[in-house]
């Protein structure tokens, strides 16, 4: 197994990841990397399905909103936090989205009762086909 080497300002850091959310160091770092995996940065007219969904949410007292590919499960959030990050799966932007609106808090949330679908006010969920389960 490799090592790494980090600084002491970084090494207090991590310590403060992994006991936020109840990690070891090793595991503050696989899921740091989960999230850099995750969000791949500004999304590009590809990266927004025409037939995609619009979706909500509200966290922290702010509305985030976002659009869900219901071809990949994708979902790219269009509004601030993070206007134009592109996330694999709903949890991913979920977690992204409180991550930075209140940092230090835990961010595991099921992206499907995060995420609202703004057509209809109900959780993304109700549109889940048993092939995205």
């Amino acid at each position: 197994m490799e090592k790494i080497e980090v600084d002491d300002a970084t090494f207090r850091d991590l310590t403060l990841i992994a006991r936020t959310g109840g990690l070891t160091h090793g595991q503050a770092v696989a899921f740091l990397v989960e999230q850099f995996h995750q969000w791949s940065g500004p999304a590009g007219p590809d990266r927004i399905a025409p037939d995609g969904v619009a979706v909500y949410a509200t966290y922290q007292g702010q509305r985030v909103e976002g659009v869900f590919d219901t071809t990949t499960s994708g979902l790219t959030v269009t509004s601030t936090p993070l206007p134009g990050a592109w996330f694999r799966s709903p949890s991913g932007a979920a977690k992204a989205v409180v991550a930075a609106l209140k940092p230090g808090v835990t961010p595991n949330r099921s992206g499907y009762d995060f995420w609202f679908v703004a057509s209809t006010g109900k959780t993304l969920a109700s549109i889940r086909t048993p092939a995205r389960r």
